[in-house]
């Protein structure tokens, strides 16, 4: 999204998943206890992010980013607080909003690696999700969007003002993996920063902020990875 996610003091105005492109420092202290979705099997590493970083940040320090020329990246998923927390939101509206989001995360990699639908030596393996459920609640209900279906023409128009309102409240969490061995190499939390501009209005803004949020997460990922 054209940078209007914002991860503190940066330009994007949602909290972005790609931990991978903030250098985490060390000396970070850990974030307050919270509970989480569940959906990063680790949140013990991650640490509160510096100025121009995710809030919450992990990058491993013996990543060998140069590396890796492929991108290996798993349907995105939206993980919420049991079937009904989200009833006033047209099913179809969320699968949506999860399928716009994983086009524009292709699109965006797409351009400086080569993206492939099996692990192979130099490949990164990229899972994220949108979240509004805790790992206690008694259910959680999963959805995902295959790359087939967020490949389709998305909707236009109008966005509902009850999706409009998640939107702003949801979390964006997710992790890379080395796509052969598993070893993590970085995750991330990240969140729509207080005193955001007002809720999108449309689909096609949407797409707007979705490409930009893209483009400047990964920028830094890319950087490590074709740069000197």
């Amino acid at each position: 999204m054209r940078r209007r996610w914002q991860s503190r003091g940066t330009p994007v105005r949602y909290v972005s998943v790609l931990l991978v492109l903030a250098a985490a420092c060390a000396c970070n202290p850990k974030p307050a206890v919270r509970e989480w979705s569940g959906f990063l099997h680790d949140y013990s590493r991650l640490q509160l992010g510096g100025p121009g970083e995710l809030p919450f940040v992990y990058r491993n320090p013996n990543a060998r980013w140069a590396s890796y020329d492929k991108v290996l990246i798993g349907p995105i998923a939206l993980w919420r607080s049991g079937t009904q927390s989200l009833a006033r939101i047209p099913e179809d509206d969320l699968l949506e909003l999860v399928a716009h989001f994983e086009r524009a995360v292709r699109t965006s990699l797409g351009t400086a690696f080569q993206v492939v639908d099996t692990p192979q030596p130099g490949t990164l393996q990229l899972r994220l999700a949108i979240t509004d459920a805790r790992a206690s609640d008694p259910i959680v209900d999963v959805r995902t969007v295959r790359p087939t279906d967020a490949a389709k023409n998305g909707k236009t128009g109008p966005l509902g003002k009850e999706l409009s309102a998640f939107i702003d409240v949801a979390l964006i969490e997710g992790e890379i993996r080395d796509g052969v061995t598993g070893e993590l190499l970085a995750q991330g939390i990240d969140r729509r920063a207080s005193g955001a501009p007002p809720p999108l209005p449309t689909w096609e803004a949407l797409d707007r902020e979705l490409a930009f949020w893209a483009d400047g997460t990964f920028a830094r990922l890319e950087a490590r990875a074709h740069g000197p």
